[in-house]
């Protein structure tokens, strides 16, 4: 059996996770950028005699409070999770049951569209074991987010992971 319960969850790659990830990263970044910039320009003029009387404290800055929450959060996020700035490679249903039996491909004429998981039910598949031999017909049974390999006689294949 091959549990593809994460993959199926969407730990594939998408357009719309790249476009996610880069804007947050770009609004964490913008932010540390506007939190290093007044508190340094803020430190410059203090140290130079040049800060005005009336200026407001760092604390009552609203856009520098804001900014600095946006850093601190967005370093916690990723301090929590670090694999969040990682975008995975995006694999499809065929790739990665090969890649988890230890198959070098895995061809599914019968699934329309193997970027996601296919229905519950059976599949007749064609592979290439891992010693570059091809076999004709194999059948890939799916039972959620589960995976079992049959050979041509309706015998499990062992999966051996690479």
């Amino acid at each position: 059996m091959i549990d593809l319960t994460e993959w199926a969850n969407g730990s594939h790659n998408s357009l719309g996770d790249a476009i996610y990830m880069a804007a947050l990263t770009t609004a964490g970044i913008l932010a540390i950028g506007v939190v290093v910039w007044r508190l340094g320009r803020r430190l410059i003029l203090h140290a130079t005699h040049r800060l005005p009387k009336d200026a407001q404290p760092l604390s009552e800055d609203t856009g520098f409070v804001v900014c600095l929450a946006f850093a601190v959060g967005f370093g916690l996020l990723v301090y929590m999770n670090p694999g969040l700035l990682v975008i995975p490679k995006d694999t499809t249903f065929t790739e990665q049951v090969a890649e988890r039996a230890g198959l070098e491909a895995l061809s599914c004429p019968t699934i329309s569209d193997t970027k996601y998981m296919p229905g519950q039910g059976r599949y007749e598949c064609e592979y290439v074991d891992s010693k570059g031999q091809a076999h004709d017909m194999s059948l890939l049974v799916t039972s959620g987010d589960k995976v079992w390999l049959y050979d041509h006689n309706g015998k499990p294949m062992k999966v051996t992971a690479k």
